[in-house]
């Protein structure tokens, strides 16, 4: 069997960590890892055994035959740069990735035309900073990856990934930006929703745990629109047509919570399009609430 090639990580924070961590467990050797502070990329080097530890680009490991990119999304031209620059790195066939959502291989195409072969992967799952490496490291397992890149780019990718112990998606280049904006949808603007339901709870002088209360009624309205689809699993007053009931809820939120209103009337929206569109409600239902709808938004946020 051939030694696994060695891996260098340019970026130690949250998900540079995690994926050092689980290619050290793979077998991987971590030639070098640099971090634009040294402290973050010192702590690491200790848990994978990794005796180059920087805080310049320029440091990479010679011996490097797979080159990680964990940067900032807008950090990641800057280091190509200073990468291309470099005379005593020979890339010809290296694997160089780079883990951004939106960004495509078009910002490693320098070190393309250097000889490397160049990927973009893009882990569908989020690790939140200040979390223990511990209880990020099984995160990884199972989860599916975004890539992009040509023929051969992929077929290493796929390896890659399957080494994490992953599943591969192959997104095209010019669809990229949608993809992880449904990723910003599936992540962090769920956590908005949960966000103002516990703000809600506060201001109903719930003092009971709010997580208590309404994670089952949020789990099995999830579970529902899992396994039914969206449209099937709405309930509430958007189905009942019941407006009474929406404005009362918008008064009541502009007195509690004005800064929620908004929120709260794009969602109700939403819901009425999905219904509209899955046959749950006529086009005339839909552009009456609409017209309803929007004119509360704009009383109410004057």
């Amino acid at each position: 069997m051939p030694s696994p090639l060695k891996v260098s990580i340019i970026g130690t924070g949250t998900v540079g960590s995690v994926i050092a961590m689980a290619l050290f467990k793979k077998g991987y050797p971590i030639a070098s890892l640099i971090n634009r502070t040294g402290a973050p990329a010192k702590l690491l080097a200790k848990r994978v055994r990794c005796t180059r530890v920087s805080t310049v680009a320029d440091d990479i490991a010679r011996e490097t035959r797979i080159l990680c990119i964990a940067v900032s999304d807008d950090a990641i031209l800057p280091i190509v740069e200073q990468l291309q620059r470099l005379k005593s790195v020979n890339y010809k066939q290296m694997f160089i990735i780079h883990f951004s959502g939106v960004h495509t291989t078009a910002l490693l195409q320098p070190l393309k035309r250097r000889g490397a072969i160049v990927a973009s992967i893009h882990p569908v799952q989020s690790f939140p900073r200040n979390t223990p490496l511990h209880r990020n490291l099984p995160l990884l397992r199972g989860c599916y990856y975004g890539i992009e890149g040509d023929d051969t780019a992929l077929t290493r990718a796929e390896k890659f990934v399957a080494d994490l112990g992953g599943k591969t998606i192959v997104i095209s280049r010019e669809l990229k930006p949608l993809y992880h904006a449904t990723c910003v949808f599936a992540s962090n603007y769920f956590v908005v929703l949960i966000n103002a339901i516990k703000e809600l709870a506060a201001s109903a002088k719930i003092y009971l745990s709010w997580t208590e209360i309404f994670g089952p009624l949020m789990t099995s309205s999830m579970r529902h629109a899992i396994d039914i689809g969206p449209a099937a699993a709405l309930t509430g007053p958007m189905v009942r047509r019941d407006i009474t009931t929406l404005r009362t809820h918008v008064k009541s939120l502009d007195q509690a919570a004005p800064q929620l209103v908004p929120l709260y009337i794009i969602c109700a929206i939403e819901a009425a399009r999905i219904l509209k569109q899955s046959g749950r409600m006529s086009q005339e239902e839909y552009s009456g609430i609409l017209k309803e709808l929007k004119n509360t938004l704009h009383t109410t946020t004057k």
